[in-house]
């Protein structure tokens, strides 16, 4: 009898921007692997009992980005530590009949802040995040676990900023009014931005980091397009920069070894891929 292709994917609405099928299915090409990785487009109204039906089909798991993380949590059967620090699940996958609900949002954001920006420059700087979101928590997460000492949250809706520093309630964490943002940047040795401003089909994200010192890193989670307005302006004033594609294949790690039951493979340029595929995608 012929073994059934191990299948996996990502769920979003709408999912059509997403390069995860691009990067996992060229690991499994890579590793020999028969196995797939699609995308589905799953409406917010259906995807509780869509992620529930989960459990009667042959699909390993899914990631699962915005806007249906919240509602991942919610189908879950399960929900491991790193998902109920965040309240929210990127990661659906079925073990022993159950459907257990997993993040990996935040290891997938420390793992190139560490490697570019480095323990020393997180501990000695102040750092600013963009956002309030599931993504902004995740950073949040990291930040906090890294010993960050001073974090300045700043979102274009105020209550939305406020409400999360007042839920995580300690005292080197406060949100500054987006009419101030230019003021919770200045001094900032590390700004991120969480939030989906600069993404295809968005409005770029109106701050100006022209002031910041000039060993300042600028962190956007945002990869479509692969340089966003915010690096593009970071780059133009000489700050350091990470894009979006290293969280990407950061977080996407240990996804993989969660569908397909093994490590994907590296220094095999998966990052060149992305790119590659981006600049021929336009």
């Amino acid at each position: 009898m012929a073994q059934l292709l191990k299948m996996a994917g990502v769920a979003g609405w709408p999912v059509h921007h997403s390069l995860s099928p691009v990067l996992h299915n060229y690991w499994l090409r890579h590793l020999g692997i028969k196995a797939a990785y699609t995308m589905f487009a799953v409406h917010p109204n259906e995807a509780i009992y869509a992620f529930k039906t989960l459990k009667k089909t042959t699909i390993e798991g899914l990631n699962v980005t915005i806007p249906l993380k919240g509602l991942a949590f919610q189908a879950a059967d399960e929900i491991t530590p790193d998902a109920v620090k965040l309240g929210v699940c990127n990661v659906l996958y079925k073990r022993g009949g159950k459907l257990i609900g997993h993040n990996t949002d935040m290891e997938g954001f420390a793992a190139p802040l560490l490697e570019h920006v480095g323990h020393h420059h997180i501990l000695n700087n102040a750092v600013t995040l963009v956002g309030a979101g599931g993504a902004a928590r995740a950073v949040l997460g990291s930040l906090l676990a890294l010993g960050a000492p001073e974090i300045r949250i700043i979102n274009r809706s105020d209550e939305r900023a406020k409400n999360l520093a007042t839920h995580i309630n300690i005292p080197n964490l406060y949100a500054c009014d987006w009419s101030d943002r230019q003021s919770a940047i200045m001094g900032a040795g590390l700004v991120i931005n969480a939030s989906a401003a600069g993404m295809a089909g968005n409005d770029k994200l109106d701050i100006d980091v022209g002031g910041m010192m000039k060993d300042s890193w600028v962190y956007d989670l945002v990869y479509t397009p692969m340089v966003t307005p915010l690096i593009k302006q970071a780059e133009k004033h000489g700050l350091r920069t990470i894009g979006g594609l290293e969280m990407l294949i950061a977080q996407a790690r240990p996804s993989f070894k969660l569908f397909y039951g093994c490590e994907p493979p590296k220094n095999i340029g998966a990052r060149d891929m992305l790119i590659k595929y981006l600049k021929a995608a336009k």
